[in-house]
């Protein structure tokens, strides 16, 4: 691989944008090749498809074999709401490289040593919201319990690209929280984007039980991304 490759490689990562290495099979020629280079390759579909399922793929075009291998930035997890699950949740998705941003308006538990190596930002979620990237690698998780904290954090990201969305809360939390949405002209197809109550049912007691079931739900989401959320919470509920 040679150093124009490698310097461009470096700067991708550094500027965490995804891009392929795509090659021919017996060949040492290496191509980088990011989401807007793929629009005027001919292998667009397949580089697409390689960096959603986040895994090296192996394709036939113009009577030629590929390996195509994506490198996506790490996923992003937005957690709203500095409680105690947030702080379990955080060290799980820690540990599985997922860069974790804590949101918070209230100073008691938007604290940085509650989350040494996270960014905390104490604002309300429609301020903190308009500096965050929202894109298909991230995942909001919302945890207050307050309407006013979580509503406006799940509505931005009903406008958004995430691949998944959840709001902590019971059973008639969460319809009372549809009840809201309804109110407010969102659609019920929208609305079911929201992970509510949140979590695989595991029947998780505990903040870190709670958290490992968040996570769980995130990861299945992240990786089965061909199913739509109410397909997946049906198939788990079946079980």
């Amino acid at each position: 691989m040679n150093k124009e490759i490698l310097e461009r490689i470096v700067s991708l990562k550094k500027k965490k944008e995804p891009f392929c290495l795509v090659s021919k099979v017996n060949s040492t020629d290496t191509f980088v090749i990011t989401i807007e280079d793929s629009d005027k390759s001919d292998l667009n579909k397949s580089i697409n498809k390689a960096l959603k399922e986040d895994k090296l793929i192996l394709v036939e075009s113009n009577n030629e074999d590929w390996i195509i291998n994506p490198f996506n930035p790490p996923p992003k997890l937005i957690i709203v709401g500095a409680v105690h699950v947030a702080q379990s949740l955080a060290l799980i998705a820690e540990n599985l490289d997922f860069e974790v941003i804590i949101v918070d308006p209230r100073e008691a538990f938007a604290e940085q040593e509650r989350f040494p190596n996270n960014k905390v930002i104490c604002a309300w979620p429609e301020d903190a919201f308009n500096e965050l990237v929202l894109d298909s690698r991230t995942a909001v998780v919302t945890l207050t319990h307050e309407p006013n904290l979580d509503d406006i954090a799940l509505k931005r990201s009903l406008e958004s690209e995430c691949f998944y969305i959840g709001a902590l809360g019971s059973k008639k939390t969460h319809k009372k929280r549809i009840e809201r949405f309804l109110d407010n002209n969102i659609s019920h197809e929208d609305i079911l984007k929201i992970n509510g109550p949140i979590g695989l049912p595991i029947n998780a007691q505990t903040p870190g039980e709670i958290a490992i079931s968040i996570m769980s739900e995130i990861i299945s989401c992240l990786r089965n991304q061909k199913y739509t959320m109410e397909e997946l919470r049906e198939n788990w509920n079946n079980r």
